[in-house]
């Protein structure tokens, strides 16, 4: 298959704004569960990855937290907490073997008040 090459697209650190679009669940080699969040700016989407984990302090569970109440023993859904919510969030460029990676700062997606 032929395909052409495209420029990098890179966002700069910083607050950014932007909406969640999908929640995509994977178990190799983890379980984890990756928040996909559209940037207003750019159009480029980022995950925010999470170990799948409903512990009240676990990173995905702290997420959820933001926009709804996770009070131990209540039953979550995520895809409907988060899919479709404009947020706030932070981003840091990381080199990693020569190579820039945009990563969204751990606990900075927060909802966007407007």
């Amino acid at each position: 298959m032929e395909m052409k090459v495209e420029k990098s697209v890179s966002i700069e650190d910083g607050e950014h704004k932007g909406v969640i679009t999908a929640i995509e669940y994977r178990t190799e080699p983890y379980k984890y569960t990756d928040i996909v969040i559209k940037d207003d700016k750019t159009g480029f989407e980022l995950k925010y990855g999470c170990p799948t984990n409903a512990s009240e302090n676990s990173k995905l569970m702290l997420c959820v937290g933001e926009f709804a109440d996770i009070t131990p023993g209540i039953t979550v859904d995520v895809d409907r907490i988060l899919i479709d919510r404009k947020v706030k969030f932070m981003t840091l460029q990381e080199n990693k073997d020569g190579k820039k990676f945009v990563r969204i700062v751990s606990g900075s997606v927060k909802p966007l008040e407007e």
